[in-house]
């Protein structure tokens, strides 16, 4: 491994595994028309948790060329196949102003009626500094559509380490400068090991402190997602390092956290692992449990800590134990969690459910 290097040599067996995988699911992939790649992949609003109050969230999934990492020889991260929602080729700049323009157009009014205030989050499946993918006509496209707007407070994008740098901020910060911005960055862990290893992430934890103190000095907000239960560690080893990873990152005093539980994407390595019964997604038990043992009150006034699972009470998703009772219980706390920030609510369950002594039993093992 590379020392003090943006780009790190993954391990050549579990690369080769995953793009050997990958490969086989691009192939099944659909050739898009033209209506399709000027539609965004999704887009949505919902009530969501701001800086300081509960609002709503309006997010834009734009469909790009696709993660430069996934494309690589390195196969991409071992979870990840959000690829497949991308063209795998360079796609015109102009068919991403018309995807962001039809979602932007469709919910503008209903914004700007709204009282609530909101945080748009414009994401790719890959990184929105990336030129490859998104180039910077688009983003000042992006950012001039956007800053006048008075109740969107917040806007969040998605980038890889390797694609940040101080022009970028700087004209993000110039263009949006009466917004809060937050950078979202998918460290996954401070482990390196786990991350190189495991996740095949291709990133060093001293690259991510410098792109921190690098935002830091342009007064931008970092976000950073951290994958709970990343494949070949158990229940209790995946426990123990979300839990080393937010208390570290609460001392690095970085904006905001989102924890992000496995959930079985097509294509992946993971997937490959659970269809011969060797992963299991994590419990809500995990998640609550880690949420409690790393974060106190007071660090919730200073750290914003969200999760928003995808596929929950699914057998692919965070799950417990399928119960339908057991499994809205744990969501709509969760929910109520992230949007109040009130930690005292994760022992507030509506429902106890009998699967958590199995969970208990089991977590050693698997």
């Amino acid at each position: 491994m590379k020392k003090n290097s943006i780009y790190v040599e993954p391990d050549l067996q579990l690369s080769e595994k995953i793009r050997s995988l990958r490969q086989k699911a691009l192939k099944r992939r659909k050739t898009l028309n033209k209506l399709q790649l000027e539609r965004p992949v999704s887009f949505w609003i919902k009530n969501d948790r701001l800086v300081d109050e509960i609002g709503k969230e309006f997010t834009i999934i734009l469909r790009t060329k696709g993660c430069s990492w996934s494309l690589s020889d390195s196969g991409g991260c071992s979870m990840c196949g959000y690829i497949q929602d991308a063209t795998g080729e360079d796609i015109n700049q102009d068919l991403i102003i018309k995807q962001f323009d039809y979602a932007f157009n469709n919910k503008i009014k209903e914004i700007i009626d709204d009282d609530n205030n909101y945080i748009i989050k414009i994401f790719n499946s890959g990184s929105f500094f990336d030129d490859n993918e998104i180039n910077d006509k688009v983003r000042m496209y992006i950012y001039e559509k956007i800053a006048n707007i008075d109740n969107i407070k917040e806007f969040v994008i998605e980038s890889r380490l390797e694609y940040i740098n101080l022009e970028k901020l700087k004209g993000l910060k110039k263009n949006l400068n009466k917004k809060y911005i937050e950078i979202a960055i998918g460290l996954e862990t401070i482990n390196d090991y786990i991350r190189n290893y495991y996740i095949n992430k291709g990133m060093l934890f001293n690259d991510f402190e410098n792109v921190l103190n690098m935002c830091k000095e342009n007064e931008i907000g970092v976000k950073v997602y951290l994958l709970l239960k990343p494949p070949f560690l158990n229940e209790q080893g995946a426990i123990d390092d979300c839990i080393n990873s937010i208390t570290n990152l609460i001392k690095l005093n970085v904006n905001t956290i989102s924890v992000n539980p496995v959930n079985i994407q097509k294509g992946t390595l993971v997937e490959y692992l659970y269809l011969q019964n060797r992963y299991r997604p994590p419990w809500y038990y995990s998640l609550f449990k880690v949420l409690k043992k790393s974060v106190s009150q007071k660090d919730l006034k200073n750290v914003r800590i969200v999760s928003d699972p995808t596929g929950a009470g699914t057998k692919r998703g965070i799950h417990n134990c399928l119960n339908r009772e057991c499994e809205n219980t744990a969501k709509k706390t969760l929910r109520n969690f992230v949007l109040s920030q009130d930690l005292t609510l994760l022992d507030q369950l509506e429902f106890e459910c009998e699967c958590k002594r199995k969970y208990s039993f089991e977590k050693h093992f698997y």
